[in-house]
């Protein structure tokens, strides 16, 4: 394959991401080095030696091709605060806060499967001379904590290797990797957050002089200044829509001060005390309280719910505990679980969608993910019914916070109360954290939430988190979708891919079992599920990339699948047209030491190649 020509001696190497090629004669400077920049590949270009690999970040897809050039001899060069993320890398895969609970978002889940050795650590300033070429260092964070990108000088010219600060004319290439905390939250609640470091480092490349910028992802761009500034107000208008129906605005009332005054700002829902028969117990939980005395607990996040629960029945204020309905897997609602089943032998309820990752979690990876599993759960379909004492329930997948998400209504008493886990607050909706997978599309994510309020019209919402009840007006309700429709239009021409969700849910491609246990000499199956959220079916492409020895069985390198267009992000047919599945078979050698084995998986979408895009964990006992 060709490589382009920017300047004289400067090429590209198209991939997964752009490496770029500094040659003098037979030898080469390189920048980024996707896997599919090989020797053999380099050969046909000319070139035999690669001295430098100089790296703008430490994720796979833009370093996993430097491992043979480094065994050869090159010395690569990495930015100074990744440089842990190319070295240590076992550490992180060690980190028991790496794997469970997960608030944070940085390092993001594309650290390096191996080491690579670091010659030199850069930052902002630094130069790399090189067969009479410098190339200097600008700190560009944003995408990555540490990022930087290469400003590379020739004939007079300038061209600024960017990495993900931008991947086209008014463009990132993802909003989950900007999801930063900031003032008194952290990475979880901070959707956008890395927004305004994002636009520091687009003003420093405006700055740098370049009159070419190389994304990692996208075409070179030619005209900088024009790029910089439409992506600079796109961000900043996604931020206002955003920040206009954020549940920020009840819990941190003071945190987007910056948007106060908007007009766009949606006033708070009405308020009130819950019914009678709602009664908070402790922590994230609520309980229903029959006429009967018995209870029937909204999720189980603390020791301290059981225990409010056992003291409630000695004092005579409730009976048996009857079950516990559970909104979404969140360790806050979920953690204790286990010790309810264990006090009442009472069932455990939750949605389709939710029940497996509850009580089979090591086969995710998920935000606020708890390691504790559920026993025993019992799964109720979109729309079922049953009477309670003198209630009805009925169940909903309620994809709010969470695509993993149900909601309870109860229906008794003369009102209703929809029992909504996290997914509103009265300023609006709880959507603060992209790997949750909230998605945009019509009659999926928070829309299909506001669909069901309007369908059913509960009296009152009931938040996990909050004391009181709230409401939405029919004008509050229409406003919240207008919201959203807005959000897909703008996210639509911020993002690069055929529908935004591609650039805002992290998880539309992720490996099952995400974690597993094997011995040495033991057949494991590997997988990918592919959300499609693209209006045509898309072909699809899986490698996994093995330890050394390993092998697969009985399998192609390669597995192809046809996804179907719009799947609904989960493999159940009744929630919609179910996601594409691949699967390897995988033998692990008889004389595999115990420990973890980072897997990547090699991914062409729609013939695009991703690069190492994803991966899974194998314990080897």
């Amino acid at each position: 394959m060709s490589a382009i020509e920017l300047l004289p001696h400067l090429h590209l190497v198209a991939g997964a991401v752009n490496t770029g090629m500094l040659v003098s004669g037979d030898h080469a400077l390189l920048l980024d080095c996707c896997d599919s920049v090989t020797p053999k590949r380099l050969a046909g270009l000319g070139v035999r030696n690669v001295d430098l690999i100089l790296c703008t970040q430490h994720r796979r897809p833009n370093v996993a091709g430097a491992y043979p050039f480094v065994h050869a001899g090159a010395a690569l060069i990495a930015p100074a605060a990744e440089r842990p993320l190319f070295e240590d890398v076992s550490a992180h895969w060690a980190d028991w806060r790496n794997r469970w609970f997960v608030y944070h978002q940085q390092p993001s889940t594309q650290v390096l499967a191996r080491p690579l050795p670091v010659h030199r650590a850069v930052a902002e300033g630094d130069v790399v001379e090189w067969h009479g070429h410098r190339v200097r260092v600008l700190a560009t964070p944003g995408a990555t904590a540490g990022a930087v990108s290469y400003l590379v000088e020739a004939g007079g010219q300038r061209v600024c290797f960017c990495g993900d600060v931008l991947c086209g004319p008014g463009q990132v290439w993802d909003l989950y990797s900007l999801q930063k905390g900031f003032g008194v939250i952290g990475d979880y609640h901070g959707f956008l957050g890395n927004r305004p470091q994002l636009v520091d480092s687009l003003r420093r490349l405006e700055r740098s002089g370049a009159g070419v910028l190389v994304p990692s992802h996208g075409s070179p761009i030619l005209q900088p200044a024009a790029a910089i500034e439409t992506t600079i107000a796109r961000l900043d208008e996604a931020w206002r829509n955003y920040s206009s129906v954020s549940a920020l605005n009840f819990y941190f009332p003071h945190l987007l001060e910056e948007t106060a005054a908007d007009p766009a700002r949606m006033a708070p829902a009405e308020t009130a005390e819950p019914p009678a028969f709602v009664r908070r117990v402790a922590y994230t939980s609520f309980a229903v309280v029959s006429e009967t005395g018995a209870a029937l607990l909204v999720d189980c996040g603390h020791d301290s719910v059981v225990d409010t629960l056992q003291q409630w029945r000695r004092r005579g204020e409730i009976g048996d505990v009857e079950g516990c309905w559970v909104t979404h897997y969140h360790n806050d609602h979920v953690d204790a679980l286990p010790r309810f089943a264990q006090a009442f032998g009472s069932p455990i309820y939750a949605d389709r969608s939710l029940a497996e990752v509850i009580a089979h979690p090591s086969r995710f990876f998920l935000p606020c993910i708890s390691p504790n599993v559920a026993p025993a759960v019992r799964v109720t379909d979109d729309g079922e019914s049953w009477d309670w004492h003198e209630f009805r329930l009925t169940a909903f997948h309620l994809p709010g916070q969470t695509l993993y998400h149900g909601g309870l209504l109860v229906e008794g008493h003369g009102t209703s109360v929809l029992f909504v886990g996290d997914s509103f607050a009265p300023t609006g909706l709880d959507d603060y954290c992209a790997g949750n997978r909230n998605f945009l599309r019509p009659g999926h994510g928070l829309r299909r939430c506001l669909d069901i309020l309007r369908r059913y019209r509960p009296d009152w919402l009931v938040n996990q988190h909050q004391t009181r009840a709230f409401r939405f007006s029919d004008d509050q309700l229409d406003y919240l979708e207008a919201t959203l429709v807005r959000r897909e239009a703008l996210l639509t021409e911020l993002l690069p891919w055929p529908h935004p969700d591609f650039g805002t849910d992290e998880w539309w491609a992720r490996v099952y079992p995400y974690q597993q246990e094997a011995v040495a000499g033991a057949r494991i199956a590997l997988g990918l599920c592919l959300t499609n959220h693209s209006a045509e079916p898309v072909r699809a492409r899986v490698e996994p990339v093995l330890p050394d020895g390993w092998a697969l069985d009985g399998e192609d390198a390669s597995t192809e699948v046809q996804v179907p267009a719009q799947t609904s992000g989960l493999p159940y047919p009744d929630h919609g047209p179910g996601d594409g599945q691949t699967r390897h078979w995988v033998r692990v050698p008889d004389t595999a030491p115990p420990g973890r084995y980072v897997i990547p998986f090699r991914l062409t979408w729609d013939d695009r190649y991703l690069g190492q895009f994803r991966h899974c964990l194998v314990d080897v006992r």
